[in-house]
């Protein structure tokens, strides 16, 4: 993945305002385009990518949803991979990324409802494989428990689990919203800045530990709280209401396969808040895989070898 260097600007293309990214943020972005769809009644936008399967490939359908707060630039150093199995389809949620914001509650079941409505606009009607990272893990599964029809199977890396991990249980209290609003509203001011870059430095840091993060990385994600501060405050909407007991609930409900992928020394989730979706998921196939990986919760980044590994086994099932 290609990353900001300090100090590079981020530029809005008011053509093409889903390439606001491309130069800073990987070669996806280059490709994406806005794609509307009717959700609930109302139209959003969304900015998506798709990418062929290479010739020979199993023409699989790879639909990728990313985490909290994250964007679709985070799964860069996955597609190539990915496509030697058939076509990629990826976007930003609705209030994240480059996808513009919306009003309706950022709930599991809207997020995958979203979901629903891009397989409807590119016709994958069934047969799905979903991959799921994070709090793109939880959509993956409510995806495949309210849309078993549509799923043919489910892959979770570094999957939201049970119970709360810590930062979604701080990120659950009152005041936080309004504070991290705050600072990343005002990132610009050199007090607010030191404070962003406090924050933003140890969450890169607990998230891809036992690894550190990219060169540029904190840089770049920074670069992005501060053209779109409302990003921030999204994160904590998605967490209204605890969205980690819906999982538990819903896991029996899941019929597709599922593999899950979690780091070991994943600092963010634990892996056996993970562990505890799978003992329920386990007991409806025995197809269902879980693979503890060496490496932390960005694993998929700083470690695709190993995940493509990983991959490449269910893939080939």
């Amino acid at each position: 993945m290609s990353h900001l260097q300090p100090g590079s600007p981020l530029r809005l293309d008011a053509r093409s305002p889903c390439q606001w990214y491309s130069k800073t943020m990987g070669s996806l972005y280059e490709s994406s385009n806005i794609t509307k769809l009717n959700v609930q009644g109302s139209t959003i936008q969304i900015c998506t990518v798709r990418r062929p399967g290479f010739s020979g490939s199993k023409n699989l359908r790879l639909l990728m949803l990313h985490g909290n707060p994250s964007h679709l630039g985070h799964f860069e150093s996955n597609i190539e991979f990915l496509r030697r199995y058939g076509e990629v389809a990826l976007f930003d949620l609705p209030s994240f990324g480059r996808s513009p914001d919306v009003d309706s509650p950022l709930s599991l079941e809207f997020f995958a409802k979203v979901a629903v409505a891009y397989l409807d606009s590119m016709g994958w009607m069934s047969d799905v494989d979903v991959i799921g990272h994070s709090h793109g893990g939880a959509v993956a599964q409510t995806l495949a428990a309210h849309h078993p029809d549509r799923i043919r199977s489910v892959i979770l890396l570094g999957t939201m689990g049970y119970p709360a991990h810590l930062s979604m249980r701080l990120a659950m209290l009152p005041v936080i919203e309004r504070l991290t609003f705050a600072i990343a509203k005002h990132a610009q001011k050199p007090a607010s800045k030191r404070i962003a870059s406090i924050f933003a430095r140890l969450e890169a840091r607990i998230s891809f530990a036992p690894d550190l993060p990219p060169l540029g990385f904190v840089e770049q994600e920074l670069a992005v709280v501060v053209a779109r501060p409302e990003i921030q405050r999204n994160s904590i909407r998605a967490n209204d209401g605890n969205p980690t007991l819906q999982l538990i609930e819903q896991a029996a409900r899941i019929r597709a396969p599922v593999m899950f992928i979690h780091g070991k020394q994943d600092r963010l989730i634990p892996i056996k808040n993970a562990q505890n979706i799978f003992d329920i998921v386990v007991k409806r196939s025995p197809k269902n895989r879980f693979a503890g990986v060496e490496g932390g919760h960005m694993v998929h980044m700083s470690r695709p070898e190993i995940v493509h590994e990983a991959l490449a086994s269910w893939m080939s099932l």
